[in-house]
């Protein structure tokens, strides 16, 4: 049998009182190659953050290499292009600076000395 590298199970998520994702299951064993089709606003982009744990999800579960995510460490050894800019423009230029700093394993200490 393959193994799961991503899944998800029952996953929801809400933003406020607009619930985006709603028990959405999903399995990619390994060797697997999926796309995610759908118009504009369809949640393809939810999924994928909520599956990286760039989101949070409000319900369900998130599982890649069998570790619930948000897992920072994890998310460290996943490649992922985003479909604009590398940046989040819902984070602060810092929280930018906080967030790639801890997926590549900067320590807190050296990201405080650097952006003094």
């Amino acid at each position: 049998m393959a193994q799961a590298i991503i899944d998800l199970a029952h996953l929801a998520k809400k933003f406020g009182n607009q619930t985006v994702l709603k028990d959405i299951n999903l399995t990619v064993n390994q060797g697997e190659i999926v796309g995610l089709i759908g118009p504009s606003g369809a949640g393809k982009s939810t999924v994928i953050k909520v599956t990286l744990g760039m989101e949070v999800a409000s319900g369900g579960s998130a599982k890649v290499f069998e570790t619930k995510m948000p897992n920072r460490l994890l998310l460290g050894r996943i490649g992922y292009m985003a479909q604009t800019d590398a940046l989040y423009t819902d984070l602060t230029g810092k929280e930018n600076l906080t967030f790639f700093g801890e997926m590549k394993g900067i320590s807190k200490k050296a990201r405080i000395l650097e952006s003094s």
